[in-house]
């Protein structure tokens, strides 16, 4: 059996998708459910049902599907607080996109801040534009940043459920973009993704081994699962992985352009031997990857002998904020160096400058 949505049907069955956020994987559900030897039944929620819907604006065949069911607006949203909104489903492309703004600036948003610079380092590498996949979590933050930056024409956000451009949404809407400029199937993006076809990912970390593995999500009293982080950290070519340094309650600040940890995270998240790996570090480094792990006191590098410590945030003590709050010893590079100030100040940074003159010399 296959639970699948749309937008509309007419009275053929055909399925029309023009109001849904994203495509997902709707049509490949309906093909693995009516796959011989042993077919299903497929249902499929809509909104409307309509007279006629144009050839070119049918995703499911009508003769796939098995049974309409009408649902109510309340139980069909775009996402987890979008009710509708047609610059989310492409029908009216946005000049300006107002996102409510944090009243006061965070460490996410700092580690956020740190990722972009290291894209802005990549279209300075590349000499042109670049796309890039923002993970859940703090990665999708980096989608502010590249807004209220007024980045959009050199970093082409893209993420796992098939929106290209435009701003990425986080937390609950993750998944959602704001106006983007094209919306692809869940397959076709994750074959793009397997292909190595972008040029960065930014994926987030639950735990980080001294060989620089990586376990995205998983707890040995949950069960829960990868989401698209293996096939990404895969493919991808550079990865950016993305996370605070410690877990569980803190307070954390940002005061007088400097980092100030009032109480830190009593849950380590460097440690000597992850629960499960998602990414597989050694393997990584032989398919030639660039990886780095990004938080809000440090930067690390992937190296063949590990990690290597690269810079530190002002405002905090190496060995009392980071180095006792690790399992395992880092490396630590000789040019060590404080991580950019201007990450840590209030108000724009400043980046489309930074990009602009990369571009032009």
């Amino acid at each position: 059996m296959g639970l699948i949505r749309g937008s509309a049907a007419d009275e053929y069955g055909n399925l029309s998708m023009s109001e849904e956020a994203i495509y997902g994987s709707v049509l490949a559900i309906v093909q693995a459910v009516k796959a011989q030897p042993n077919p299903g039944r497929v249902f499929a929620q809509v909104l409307y049902v309509s007279r006629f819907i144009s050839p070119r604006d049918v995703h499911v065949p009508g003769p796939l599907i098995d049974y309409v069911v009408l649902s109510p607006p309340e139980h069909h949203t775009q996402s987890a607080s979008i009710r509708y909104d047609p610059s989310v489903c492409g029908r009216v492309l946005l000049s300006n996109v107002c996102l409510p703004s944090n009243d006061k600036l965070n460490f996410e948003y700092v580690i956020a801040r740190r990722v972009v610079l290291e894209f802005i380092s990549l279209i300075e590498k590349l000499g042109r534009p670049i796309a890039v996949n923002l993970g859940i979590g703090i990665p999708a933050l980096a989608a502010r940043v590249i807004m209220s930056e007024k980045l959009e024409d050199y970093i082409v956000m893209t993420i796992e459920s098939g929106p290209w451009g435009g701003v990425a949404l986080s937390d609950d809407d993750f998944g959602v973009a704001i106006s983007p400029k094209a919306i692809i199937p869940m397959p076709d993006q994750f074959i793009i993704y397997e292909g190595g076809a972008i040029d960065a990912a930014s994926l987030g970390f639950m735990q980080v081994g001294p060989r620089g593995d990586v376990n995205p999500s998983f707890l040995p009293e949950r069960v829960t699962g990868p989401g698209g982080f293996p096939v990404i950290a895969h493919g991808s070519p550079r990865l950016y992985f993305a996370g605070a340094f410690t877990a569980g309650k803190r307070d954390i600040i940002i005061s007088n352009d400097r980092l100030m940890i009032l109480v830190d995270g009593p849950i380590i998240k460097f440690v000597n031997k992850p629960y499960k790996i998602g990414f597989n570090a050694e393997l990584g480094l032989k398919m030639g990857k660039e990886v780095m792990y990004i938080t809000e006191r440090a930067v690390f590098r992937l190296t063949n002998e590990g990690l290597v410590l690269e810079e530190y945030a002002p405002g905090v003590d190496i060995e009392k904020d980071i180095l006792s709050k690790m399992e395992f010893k880092p490396r630590i590079s000789r040019n060590l160096h404080p991580m950019d100030e201007s990450i840590f100040r209030e108000g724009e940074v400043g980046f489309r400058k930074l990009v602009e003159y990369a571009i032009r010399h």
